[in-house]
């Protein structure tokens, strides 16, 4: 069973998506802010983080940055009810998708979908990655040398 960590600073939306998702089979875990989440991550494996991005205190671009070092192979998804944030300026290394807010159910078990298929393609690499690997480079948002995946 794929675990998704879902974190949001609204608790009542946090609620709503460990339903949806619970019932389409995936464990769910909580976090109410990015630091909770970095120490739920530190505690135990996780395949899918749902993220807001603007959160009191540390928002969900510091998590990313932080998982992406820590946990490479942990997928990203970005939510967000702010319409101009960008989502070309977070997108890349382990984040597959971005949300809007209000979620629609159908987008948010979709994105989760293709970022539990990412974490499962990481994660069965990951013991092959080294400092040269073109997939290790991209799942380290290609900011070391080798070739690029497309």
């Amino acid at each position: 069973m794929s675990s998704v960590l879902i974190v949001d600073d609204d608790p009542r939306v946090r609620e709503i998506l460990a339903r949806w998702l619970a019932a389409a089979g995936y464990e769910t875990q909580e976090a109410g802010d990015a630091e909770a989440a970095l120490e739920r991550l530190d505690a135990g494996a996780c395949d899918v983080v749902l993220c807001d991005v603007v959160m009191p205190g540390r928002g969900g671009l510091w998590l990313v940055e932080r998982a992406r070092d820590l946990y490479p192979a942990v997928a990203m998804v970005l939510a967000t009810g702010v319409e101009n944030v960008s989502p070309s300026a977070s997108l890349g290394g382990n984040v597959v998708d971005y949300l809007l807010k209000p979620f629609d159910r159908a987008a948010v078990l979709a994105a989760v979908g293709r970022a539990r298929t990412w974490h499962e393609t990481a994660a069965t690499r990951k013991a092959s990655i080294d400092g040269d690997d073109a997939l290790g480079n991209w799942l380290r948002g290609g900011r070391s040398g080798g070739s690029e995946i497309k």
